[in-house]
């Protein structure tokens, strides 16, 4: 493990790899240069409408109330003055274009280069991106015109291929440096056809016979994958999961998904149990609150007896995975056992909207509802259906996600406190009995904003401490899903989570790491581990498959987090690992064998 761990500053320094000709095979130490005079033959121009630069709340209100201020559909540019990252959520696609050229994708919240501009959509724009864009592509953008062109080239082909090859060729290189026993046959015999098959493509464009170039530089990349998948070695003892909402109607179907998965290399399943306020099992405590007992897809069985069962036969585990306080964006008014038609007064409230008679979902969270993590009798709730589930089930762990606020705006940014959560007649009433004045009336300025948000951040603690009374002495692990970013985390989402693992409440920490930047995932880990010591293990939530990010991608991320000392690896999730996500698992990096 310390021989693996060893690699942290090889997976940096593999990052900034940014021109081909750095490598040191006199193979591939030719520069690469757009031709001028190419062809237009195979060369693919696109446009599309900018909708905000550097966007902000006041010159772009349609995405005001959205991470990284980017609306629905929008196509958005960050440049650096923007700031270090775009800020962006996992629904959208961002490309890292440096000197005019594309270097990589990023899922979200993208570290923004000094020598270059981030192009992120989401939605319509997101499927631009995807379907326009490529490594190698260049791209320019028009401040005046608002305008965006990408012009993807057969060059642009042989360009991918070649950063493949480069880091191919230098992860096998350190393995064999670092690793003693290192085996690496394989990876050493798919890198050779790669670079034999790159050579054959230069060779094609240099005679101007593009069409066949493009073609052997897609093998020649296909080729660098396989090299990539099989380079870099699997860890024993490490935790491999995934992230998982059931669709699976029968038994049967069961069956097949947990052996499709045991095949890939996941050993832990984390079952979302129970999600948008429903369980997929039937419930005693929803029955006895009032509440619809179970969600109607899975009337009739029982799911998670099947999926606890079906998984033990093949020494997999199952951990629940609970969304606390987000109970869905459903339109309330039409179902009268959603658990806010019943309990009306559990709703959160946003302070714009304190005196508001009805619940309000949040804008930026899906326009989804949540529940006030200050009202007794919205925890009562919580853990009595959750010592449901320990007490019927033999689950192996309880992971905890939405233990937490809604996100609010950043405080450096005009208008934070209207989105601020929290704003409930039971939370006001019993802030102001304590310090004498409702928090509605506070001022940013005020010393008293500061108790404000402790007694929220605390209310979430209050829940978090509570899991190891449900759990008692069953051998179930406790996780909670968290957020890297101590600092704003704490301030946007009220979710102070070092003090979790410093009174030692959780087992485990599950955070999100949505981008696919190399960098931003190895400093996420290091960030928790300074934080929260060795009082609880770090598994990596990586949401490379949710972003439709690449698979040699993911595998440089897992090889990062390791290096930073994660305990696993979490995946997001079972819907979006397809067919090259399995093949690229399971070639090495994740076996057990």
């Amino acid at each position: 493990m310390k021989n693996i761990a060893k690699l942290s500053l090889f997976i940096i320094f593999l990052a900034s790899m940014i021109v081909l000709w750095t490598i040191s095979s006199p193979v591939l130490a030719q520069a690469m240069v757009l031709r001028e005079n190419a062809s237009n033959q195979c060369i693919k121009t696109s446009r599309i409408k900018i909708n905000s630069i550097n966007p902000t709340p006041e010159t772009n209100p349609l995405g005001a109330y959205y991470p990284g201020f980017r609306g629905n559909n929008q196509l958005v540019i960050y440049t650096p003055s923007f700031g270090e990252y775009t800020n962006t959520n996992e629904f959208g696609k961002e490309a890292i274009v440096i000197e005019d050229k594309v270097f990589g994708f990023c899922g979200s919240n993208c570290y923004i280069p000094k020598n270059g501009f981030i192009v992120s959509g989401h939605g319509s724009a997101k499927k631009w991106i995807n379907e326009r864009l490529m490594e190698g592509a260049i791209v320019k953008f028009n401040q005046n015109t608002r305008m965006l062109e990408s012009t993807i080239t057969p060059e642009s082909y042989l360009y991918k291929a070649g950063q493949r090859i480069n880091d191919a060729k230098k992860v096998i290189v350190e393995y064999k440096r670092t690793l003693p026993g290192y085996q690496s046959k394989i990876s050493e015999n798919y890198l050779n056809q790669a670079i034999q098959k790159y050579n054959e493509a230069r060779y094609m464009l240099d005679k101007s016979q593009y069409e066949a170039g493009r073609d052997i530089s897609n093998y020649a990349l296909k080729m660098a994958d396989m090299s990539f998948y099989y380079a870099v070695p699997a860890v024993q003892n490490e935790l491999h999961g995934v992230w998982l909402r059931p669709i699976e109607r029968n038994q049967s179907e069961i069956v097949k998904t947990l052996d499709r998965l045991k095949r890939t290399g996941i050993d832990n399943i984390f079952l979302e149990t129970y999600y948008q306020g429903y369980t997929i099992f039937p419930s005693s405590t929803m029955a006895t609150y009032g509440i619809k007992e179970q969600r109607p897809e899975f009337e009739g069985w029982d799911p998670l007896k099947v999926w606890v069962n079906e998984a033990h036969k093949r020494n997999m585990k199952v951990q629940v995975w609970f969304q606390t306080f987000y109970v869905g964006n459903e339109n309330i008014s039409r179902n009268s056992k959603h658990t806010l038609s019943v309990y009306p007064e559990w709703a959160n409230y946003q302070r714009k909207n304190a005196d508001s008679n009805k619940p309000m979902p949040s804008i930026s969270e899906h326009n989804g509802y949540f529940l006030d993590p200050a009202n007794p009798n919205v925890q009562k709730f919580l853990t009595t259906l959750l010592t449901e589930i320990t007490t019927n089930y033999n689950i192996d762990g309880l992971n905890i996600d939405y233990i937490r606020y809604p996100k609010s705006l950043s405080q450096n940014f005009s208008g934070y406190l209207d989105t601020t959560w929290g704003y409930t007649a039971f939370a006001r009433a019993e802030f102001k009995s304590q310090y004498g004045k409702d928090p509605v009336e506070l001022e940013l300025s005020e010393p008293l904003m500061s108790k404000w948000v402790a007694y929220r951040q605390d209310k979430v603690t209050d829940f978090v401490s509570r899991l190891r009374s449900i759990v008692g002495n069953k051998n179930i692990m406790i996780s909670t899903v968290i957020f890297p970013g101590h600092q704003d985390t704490a301030t946007t989402k009220l979710q102070n989570w070092s003090v979790w693992a410093q009174r030692g409440y959780v087992d485990a920490f599950t955070p999100l790491i949505m981008s696919s930047d190399k960098y931003m995932a190895g400093n996420s880990i290091r960030e928790i581990r300074s934080l929260a010591g060795n009082n609880v293990c770090i598994l990596s939530g990586l949401f490379e498959p949710f972003t439709a990010g690449s698979p040699a991608d993911l595998i440089g991320q897992i090889a990062s987090v390791r290096s930073e000392g994660s305990s696993g690896i979490i995946l997001f999730d079972n819907a979006h690992i397809t067919d090259d996500f399995i093949e690229a698992l399971s070639a090495r990096i994740l076996r057990k064998d």
